[in-house]
């Protein structure tokens, strides 16, 4: 299965601003306001609960357990920032990752 790693490289190199995460849906890109479905086979409630936690601490996940979301901001050394917020959708963990420029 594909990593968030290689997701948000993809968003970088195809200078996407957001990485939707959705059970029930391939990963999408936002390109230029425009939606671009990664070519890849849809993701269960699984797929994204695992990707999407791939990221947060332990604490971080207790929070979200607690709050059913998390706002939270994480950099990938030599890549780019990004504002991450996951929440519930239909049941299952849903998440939405937003690139941070580096430079302003």
């Amino acid at each position: 299965m594909i990593t968030l790693h290689q997701l948000l490289k993809a968003s970088v190199k195809q200078n996407a601003s957001d990485l939707h995460l959705v059970a029930g849906s391939p990963p999408v890109l936002r390109i230029d306001g425009r939606i671009v479905r990664v070519k890849t086979r849809d993701l269960n409630a699984e797929d994204t609960r695992k990707l999407c936690f791939s990221i947060l601490t332990d604490i971080q996940k207790s929070r979200f357990e607690e709050n059913k979301e998390i706002d939270f901001s994480f950099g990938i050394k030599n890549m780019a920032r990004f504002r991450g917020n996951l929440f519930f959708q239909r049941g299952a963990v849903s998440g939405v990752f937003r690139r941070i420029p580096i430079e302003i």
